[in-house]
């Protein structure tokens, strides 16, 4: 496919097939470079493209999980992260993501190519099958990436930190460790406010529940998926960089789950 010039735009299932690497021997960097030229310039990747970037120069993973109770917008914001409606996004009250789900996305930075799997996961407190269930389907995460988890998104919608999700983050640590925090940012969907009038909202407004969990993440940011998809975008890639520079690029790891579990 020739190169377009729209960032995140999504590409087709799989390209026609050029020759493959010669078995035995790993993808050399000038095949992944000539096979993101087939593709596209940015956007999402398939397996079969993700996988030939392994060991390319220049070339770094990265991958983020989302979390969050039904409802609160956890799916649109893979979505807007990716730039394009992978993930089926819930129009009511029961989760439409029952079993987790992934996707590849291609970002630039300088002379870098970063891939970030972008992981959605069933909603936690599903109240259509048990919560032992629920959190058994939710660590499935872990399969989705085999070097760890450099990000998780808790999603929660502007203005409503109710006891479910109170209860959603301490189900959460319960079951994926404190450690888990460390790598967690707090993302507000259907939030029209600035970042600054965020900040302010959470240290002069928040709710004593919330305000327990603010200094045990990594931040948070809010974002309006549906009226200003780019402007959400631009947000959370910036929260993830932050992230990312605070933890000095340390995963959470698989050992961690299972020791947590």
């Amino acid at each position: 496919l020739p190169a377009r010039s729209t960032s995140r735009a999504p590409l087709p299932p799989s390209p026609s097939p050029s020759p493959p690497p010669r078995p035995g021997r790993p993808c050399e960097p000038s095949d992944a470079m000539d096979l993101l030229a087939r593709l596209a310039a940015d956007g999402l990747l398939n397996d079969d493209a993700a996988s030939c970037l392994d060991g390319a120069a220049g070339v770094e993973r990265r991958s983020a999980v989302l979390v969050g109770v039904t409802g609160d917008g956890k799916s649109s914001t893979g979505n807007t992260l990716c730039g394009s409606a992978v993930f089926s996004v819930s129009d009511g009250f029961k989760s439409e993501t029952r079993e987790c789900a992934h996707a590849d996305v291609k970002r630039s930075a300088g002379d870098r190519i970063i891939l970030w799997r972008v992981i959605d996961t069933i909603g936690l407190h599903d109240t259509d099958i048990s919560q032992k269930e629920v959190l058994d389907r939710f660590s499935l995460f872990a399969d989705r990436t085999a070097d760890g988890i450099d990000a998780f998104l808790f999603v929660v919608r502007w203005g409503r930190f109710k006891p479910e999700h109170d209860a959603a983050l301490a189900s959460f640590a319960s079951n994926c460790g404190e450690a888990a925090l460390r790598h967690t940012v707090l993302v507000f969907t259907h939030c029209k406010e600035s970042q600054e009038e965020v900040q302010r909202a959470l240290r002069e407004g928040a709710p004593a529940t919330l305000q327990a969990w603010l200094p045990r993440l990594q931040g948070a940011v809010g974002v309006e998926n549906e009226l200003a998809p780019e402007r959400a975008c631009e947000a959370l890639q910036e929260a993830l960089d932050r992230l990312l520079i605070a933890n000095e690029g340390l995963r959470y790891s698989h050992e961690a789950l299972a020791e947590a579990r």
